[in-house]
């Protein structure tokens, strides 16, 4: 049986993009080594799935497509550069808002909820943030500035398909359902 490695996500338009993809190159420009991810690869995830059926991939579209009206629309900032697991440990090193937002982690809540009931299962975390980039090791996260005046625009779900290829990692939008 052909599994498919999926996630929900909110994609950045061109503007968050862009201020996430300048943020990376002051990390590259000050030494962080790491992989960096591609722009085009940066969103907020919402829900990670991993392997799914094939068969099931229509099935989880029509959740998102039942559940996507009756979220509310957000806003996230992107006012911050921080790392996981920490700034002296830095594994992931990511963008996102500099206070908690806790429309977002009900938004996850809420389609986490429905897709659990698939019988898939989730981490507990709901932190939004954009990937930057991912070091081989534990290392200091560089200070860097923030992207200012840049937020991402909650209006829409993204079920994606991860695809690994030789030259990284290609994410693949098989359906955009808008949100409320």
């Amino acid at each position: 049986m052909t599994k498919r490695r999926l996630f929900v996500a909110v994609a950045l338009d061109d503007a968050a993009r862009a201020a996430c993809a300048a943020v990376a190159e002051r990390l590259r420009a000050k030494g962080f080594d790491g992989r960096f991810v591609a722009p085009e690869n940066y969103h907020l995830t919402v829900a990670f799935l991993g392997g799914v059926d094939e068969e099931r991939v229509a099935e989880v579209g029509g959740t998102l497509e039942r559940l996507a009206p009756e979220l509310t629309p957000l806003r996230v900032p992107l006012d911050a550069v921080g790392a996981f697991p920490n700034e002296k440990r830095a594994r992931v090193a990511w963008a996102g808002p500099a206070r908690a937002v806790p429309a977002f982690g009900t938004l996850c809540g809420v389609v986490r909820s429905h897709l659990a009931a698939m019988g898939f299962t989730f981490d507990s975390h709901a932190d939004p943030h954009v990937t930057l980039a991912r070091a081989s090791g534990e290392r200091p996260l560089p200070t860097v500035a923030p992207p200012l005046d840049v937020a991402v625009a909650v209006d829409a779900l993204v079920l994606y398909e991860s695809r690994t290829l030789p030259d990284g990692a290609r994410y693949e939008p098989l359906a955009r359902v808008p949100v409320g």
